[in-house]
């Protein structure tokens, strides 16, 4: 077995540059994820072998205590799962012997969309990062807010549905190129089965389409049926699977 070594990055251009082609199907998010982990506070790892060889990456939040670890090697995959302390970590990577929830990636063909959708909520891209963080703090209170500002001033959009003068229903989108990765989604329990994320989405699809973006992709937790089958019927298809390694994650014995 070789031996591995992780070194973290404050750049990421050349470091990024030198990872395996096909590392993972998020591949052309990774420089935006890494740049803003950085700037929010957050770590970015690269792993390589006694030859120098670069086969992992590790992007990594504290205040969260989360990251993602993108591999193929089950060395660097363990390597980064034991580097930081976390809640709960996210990878492609399967590894068959550790307890896992099952995360499905589903891809969207924005050209295939019909259009012709009845709004029953006015959606909008909110830009005040205080509403947001507000928003965010009070519904998805382990997010660090050091975030939010960086994604704003990053060009992501985040979409949201008002009821009352207040947001109710919000979901965040990253572009990169043609392709779009929908995030955080989230809709106030007493709002939900009322269309408000409905018409969120259709209103992302037609962003999303006037910017000439092609696919959008989302993961979806495969034990929240309901989602998944929302997601079929709006026409997308799984395209790959995700797991979730929590902090009790350890191998089956």
């Amino acid at each position: 077995m070789k031996n591995y070594d992780s070194v973290e990055l404050s750049s990421i251009d050349r470091q990024l540059s030198e990872l395996p082609a096909g590392l993972t199907i998020f591949e052309p998010f990774l420089k935006h994820e890494a740049k803003e982990s950085i700037e929010s506070g957050g770590e970015v790892f690269v792993s390589e072998d006694s030859s120098g060889k670069k086969d992992g990456l590790f992007i990594y939040d504290p205040y969260e205590e989360t990251g993602t670890i993108f591999t193929k090697s089950r060395e660097s995959f363990e390597l980064f799962l034991r580097l930081r302390p976390h809640s709960y970590i996210f990878s492609e990577f399967l590894a068959e012997d550790y307890q896992r929830d099952v995360w499905n990636i589903w891809q969207l063909d924005i050209n295939n969309v019909q259009s012709g959708h009845r709004f029953r909520y006015v959606v909008s891209i909110e830009y005040d990062a205080d509403e947001i963080e507000r928003f965010m703090m009070s519904t998805q209170p382990e997010t660090n807010r050091r975030w939010i500002r960086v994604a704003l001033n990053n060009g992501d959009k985040c979409f949201v549905v008002k009821i009352s003068g207040r947001i109710v229903g919000m979901a965040w989108l990253t572009i990169a190129g043609d392709m779009a990765r929908s995030h955080s989604v989230y809709v106030e329990p007493q709002f939900r089965r009322m269309g408000v994320m409905t018409d969120n989405l259709q209103a992302r699809l037609i962003y999303l389409k006037s910017r000439g973006v092609k696919t959008l992709i989302n993961e979806i937790a495969e034990s929240n049926v309901a989602s998944s089958g929302h997601a079929i019927k709006g026409g997308e298809r799984m395209i790959g699977k995700m797991f979730l390694y929590n902090s009790q994650s350890d191998p089956e014995t």
